[in-house]
């Protein structure tokens, strides 16, 4: 940590954090909020994982930039973030994909790229959703919670109208490990400290001051 704090800052260096609801999240976007206001890094945040004109807005930015060559002293933190469909998992299909190739092509031109997310244990994920979404509207005691919430979130379901949310197939479990699996970091709440230690040496981002995940 003291020779993080001491590092210089990278030329460029781009952090994609795939926002999966109750796992700390909105906490680690405050981290990167806190980069923001220093002038660290800039932070592009809640681009709509159903919404791909936000995305490819974000990635033409990209994309101009690597034509022109002008990727020098870029540092972006981009939060990908709310919504979800009922059925069509939006992240597996349409967001990996595109994440995927300018992740390669930033590195091709020396520029640091990192695909980022955070789990949660599913009881303590499901309790936190309860308490931040349900509380008033549904004793916890009756509450029928949607079917494996956590890798619904990470696909681009939704796991609101929980009575309606079909159960997942064997093919979205599949495509939630092959999703993981190109990730460059992938932490847990639990060891949320820890995370974001990891996280800064990836990016080549300063450590920021302690926060205590929500």
């Amino acid at each position: 940590r003291r020779s993080m704090l001491g590092a210089p800052l990278p030329n460029c260096s781009v952090v994609f954090f795939h926002h999966v609801e109750k796992t700390a999240g909105t906490t680690l976007r405050a981290l990167f909020q806190r980069h923001a206001q220093l002038g660290l890094f800039d932070l592009i945040s809640f681009v709509g994982r159903q919404n791909r004109l936000q995305l490819q807005l974000v990635l033409q930015r990209l994309h101009s930039l690597l034509r022109s060559g002008t990727l020098q002293g870029l540092r972006l933190a981009v939060e990908l973030h709310v919504a979800g469909d009922l059925t069509f998992p939006y992240t597996l299909y349409y967001t990996m994909p595109d994440l995927v190739l300018i992740r390669e092509q930033l590195r091709a031109a020396g520029c640091r790229c990192n695909l980022v997310s955070l789990l949660r244990m599913p009881l303590l994920q499901s309790l936190s959703w309860h308490s931040h979404f349900v509380t008033t509207k549904s004793p916890l005691c009756v509450w029928p919670p949607a079917p494996d919430c956590g890798t619904r979130m990470a696909l681009g379901l939704t796991c609101h109208d929980a009575p309606r949310v079909p159960p997942l197939s064997e093919e979205h479990a599949a495509g939630a490990e092959g999703m993981w699996r190109l990730f460059d970091l992938v932490g847990v709440t639990e060891m949320f400290d820890e995370f974001v230690l990891l996280l800064g040496g990836a990016a080549a981002a300063r450590p920021p001051p302690r926060a205590r995940p929500r």
